[in-house]
């Protein structure tokens, strides 16, 4: 059930990043993006979330 929620979350937040603009289309992430990414997930953060605090503007 984990993986499957994570295989579902991980595909909203690729399309979140393409519509932000952050990756394009075939974007393949390294392993350290991986494994940001299960952290995220397992933090609850949306996919949306997650795109920003990978992609976006570092304060």
């Amino acid at each position: 059930m984990y993986e499957q929620g994570l295989d579902q979350w991980t595909r909203a937040w690729y399309g979140e990043a393409i519509e932000a603009g952050f990756i394009r289309p075939h974007y393949h992430p390294d392993p350290a993006t991986m494994r940001r990414l299960r952290g995220y997930f397992g933090a609850g953060l949306s996919p949306f979330e997650a795109a920003q605090a990978c992609f976006g503007r570092k304060h």
